[in-house]
């Protein structure tokens, strides 16, 4: 591949005529963009499709579009291929729509809702702690990866929802899936770059269509008492009509579940190849639980756990690649970008850039040690995003990853089989290639 010559624009690789680096990008995203700023360095541009495209790295950079001129930058022209999941809501709208849905939604998410949705993810992993105990008593193994999937559905349906019945669940779960699976499919589709984007299967079509009626029943028979749909209802009162409703509860759901069950396979995953971080988070759990289900007002002791989420999130991070629409002309790292344009935010790549962090590729929990967090560039580190738009539920997120992973280390250990090696695949998440097949081991 040839480089651009032109002094007005940054270096990158050209690609093919009409489809530009579509066949390279789609091969492997992430391989593809690490090899771009590795060669053209922070800021690249190429043409995906009929597309110009600006790859940016570097935090400053990164800041800039999130934060410092976040008005200059659109969400919505480039969201279509997540659409049929995520419809008008809050993450895909820009603009006065962007900030009523924000200021609205955003109550649902306040430390004050953390206690009832605490009891859901407890319950939960209590349940499915009771399935391992039986699995490692058999000497059975596990799919890590199809665990964390169904604990994570689970905990977002009974948090939005409350009670269900568990044929309910399990069908709902198994629409998930199809639905989320498809649109993982379409991402690197010539549909979905090259053309406008459409829900083209028969499958995909049926999930979407059966979570819509689900959503569409559940918000029709009124939210029970504790929950985020109750929570949601509150804070918006008569401002949102049924179809804004809707795209919010269903966007709870694929949001809330797909990141986390990403970042909870791959922690399992880098603990059993790092039995020292494993041993201190048992050894902390242990100390400072007694044995007892972790409450949100135990996390801040359970400092050591945090560290090596916040570890994961870096290597891993489940949104690994975010986009924006500049709406007029700007300059960035010295060059012009042009109104229209699609700007390309990597978190996978910001958190490896070689002058922020050292030895990047290395996991070393200490890095978020409180000090060496400081000395850091702000937007060097955003596995949830940034500025106006950073995730309204990341906080939840956080809380439940912590409770989650404090529960399990005090009872079991799941250990990756010998010889299992995943591998990142950048779909709607980064997640692990295929099954995380695993041995329930008591502790």
């Amino acid at each position: 591949m040839d480089v651009l010559a032109s002094s007005d624009a940054p270096p990158g690789p050209v690609g093919y005529p009409f489809v530009g680096v579509f066949p390279m990008a789609r091969r492997d995203p992430l391989g593809f963009f690490t090899s771009c700023v590795q060669r053209h360095g922070d800021v690249v541009t190429m043409r995906l499709g009929r597309q110009r495209v600006y790859l940016l790295r570097h935090p400053d950079h990164v800041k800039q579009v999130l934060q410092d001129k976040a008005s200059l930058y659109a969400k919505g022209p480039t969201a279509s291929p997540v659409r049929a999941l995520f419809g008008e809501s809050l993450t895909m709208v820009d603009g006065e729509r962007w900030r009523r849905r924000r200021r609205e939604v955003q109550p649902v998410f306040l430390p004050s809702r953390h206690a009832p949705f605490a009891s859901v993810v407890s319950r939960a992993c209590a349940e499915m702690l009771d399935d391992w105990r039986l699995a490692a008593e058999r000497g059975e193994t596990v799919d890590l990866a199809f665990e964390m999937r169904r604990l994570a559905q689970t905990i977002i349906i009974r948090a939005c929802f409350g009670e269900v019945g568990e044929g309910e669940r399990q069908a709902l779960c198994r629409a998930l899936d199809v639905a989320v699976a498809h649109v993982d499919r379409q991402l690197w589709s010539p549909i979905a770059w090259l053309a406008m984007p459409t829900l083209s299967s028969a499958p995909g079509r049926r999930a979407v269509a059966e979570i819509n009626a689900y959503v569409v029943r559940a918000t029709t028979r009124g939210p029970l008492p504790g929950t985020l749909l109750s929570a949601f209802f509150e804070s918006v009162g008569d401002d949102f009509d049924a179809a804004e409703i809707h795209d919010e509860i269903k966007a709870f759901l694929i949001a809330g579940h797909t990141t986390t069950a990403s970042v909870l396979a791959w922690i399992w995953y880098v603990l059993s190849e790092h039995v020292a971080a494993r041993e201190l988070i048992e050894d902390e759990c242990t100390a400072v639980l007694g044995g007892r289900p972790p409450e949100p007002a135990d996390l801040p002791a359970l400092a050591c756990t945090r560290r090596v989420i916040e570890e994961v999130l870096r290597l891993y991070p489940p949104t690994w690649l975010t986009a924006r629409s500049s709406v007029e002309n700007d300059s960035i790292g010295g060059y012009v970008i042009p109104a229209d344009a699609l700007i390309l935010l990597s978190p996978y790549l910001t958190h490896r850039h070689p002058r922020i962090w050292d030895d990047p590729e290395r996991f070393d929990p200490d890095r978020f040690i409180q000090d060496r967090s400081a000395a850091r560039p702000a937007f060097s580190y955003f596995p949830f995003g940034g500025g106006p738009r950073r995730c309204v539920g990341s906080g939840f997120a956080s809380t439940e990853l912590q409770m989650i992973v404090a529960t399990v280390a005090q009872r079991f250990r799941p250990a990756v089989l010998p010889g299992v090696r995943a591998v990142p695949v950048a779909g709607l998440t980064l997640r692990p290639s295929g099954p995380l097949p695993a041995r329930i081991l008591a502790r």
